[in-house]
């Protein structure tokens, strides 16, 4: 199912440094209630819901909810080659398809860059056997899997805020995963269309009490197993550009490297990879292409860091289940319950 909710707006604003600030503020939980919101930011509640319907109403400014990485989900990035002239076409076929959360175009020796998200590897198989690779316009496809998320959108942060995203190395060990449950995915699918949703909502849906169904999101969204963010408009000038590098780092390091590269202020996404010739992938905002050069410098400052791919993002026309059109609009959303319920 495509939720088609989203009027056709103009081209969004520029944010501003207070608008930042805000986004910010409820990166840290995008659920806070204004109250808590307003007096981070020095101003009343009723001023900061206010602030925050204006970016919600000129589409420069959304909550975004997904299926957190310690669910039990398997994650894959797939680089996708097409066929001569039929980029726009394999685009088309895979932007409605719930399990695709997000499509970049990008430039390289690929086409286009996919982030998968199923409920386990043998929906991945059948996925790309017999979605992916089956497309008539689908001349090659690498297929690589997430082991480790150590930063996403969720640990963004604009600067302009008082707060700042923290990062920790880890070992590696992980918990066994638990198969998506009923409760969680009916949490998910109502914070998807709105990451705000009262807990009246929640509650209802979930059968317990407001005070439980708070509870059950908060902890739900502390252990990972549902992520919310605050995402900004792709058409923006302060980091207009997205440059991602294919890593390999000694496996001994690997976590250490991927902690020292999730400070920088820049990187909006950072993961351990395996089943490919990388095994570390980093997402860096640039604010222009000059500095693509100085900043991998900067990420590969260790010996023992290797680049063996690297690309520009040319543009989003799907991430993490938004949708959008060439102009940048946002103009839809693909639920990922819908699908991985199927």
């Amino acid at each position: 199912m495509f939720d088609m909710d989203l009027q056709t707006r103009e081209v969004s604003p520029v944010l501003s440094e207070s608008d930042l600030a805000l986004i910010d503020v409820m990166q840290e939980d995008p659920r806070a209630p204004w109250a808590q919101i307003g007096q981070t930011i020095g101003v009343s509640a009723p001023t900061a819901r206010r602030r925050w319907e204006r970016l919600q109403a000129d589409d420069s400014a959304w909550v975004t909810t997904h299926v957190g990485w310690n669910s039990g989900v398997v994650t894959a990035i797939v680089a996708v080659q097409c066929r001569p002239g039929a980029v726009e076409t394999v685009i088309e076929a895979f932007v409605t398809h719930p399990r695709v959360v997000t499509i970049a175009e990008i430039t390289g020796d690929h086409d286009l860059m996919l982030t998968v998200l199923v409920p386990d590897v043998h929906e991945l198989r059948r996925f790309l056997r017999l979605g992916l690779t089956s497309h008539a316009d689908v001349a090659r496809m690498r297929t690589m899997l997430v082991t480790r998320m150590f930063l996403d959108g969720s640990h963004w942060r604009s600067g302009f805020g008082a707060s700042s995203r923290q990062v920790e190395a880890r070992d590696g060990s992980t918990s066994p995963a638990a198969p998506l449950s009923p409760a969680l995915a009916k949490a998910i699918s109502i914070l998807e269309r709105n990451g705000r949703a009262p807990s009246s909502e929640l509650a209802s849906a979930l059968g317990v009490s407001e005070a439980h169904a708070r509870r059950f999101v908060h902890r739900a969204v502390r252990s990972g197993h549902i992520v919310q963010r605050i995402d900004v408009q792709l058409e923006q000038p302060r980091w207009p550009y997205s440059l991602v590098l294919w890593m390999v780092v000694p496996a001994g390091r690997l976590y250490a490297a991927a902690a020292r590269i999730s400070q920088r202020q820049s990187v909006r996404a950072c993961a351990a990879l395996a089943g490919g010739s990388a095994n570390l992938y980093v997402v860096v905002w640039l604010s222009s292409l000059a500095e693509a050069p100085e900043v991998e410098m900067q990420i590969v400052q260790d010996a023992d860091v290797r680049v063996v791919e690297r690309s520009i993002m040319l543009h989003y026309s799907k991430r993490m289940g938004h949708v959008f059109d060439s102009s940048q609009r946002r103009t839809g959303h693909v639920p990922w319950v819908d699908g991985a319920a199927t």
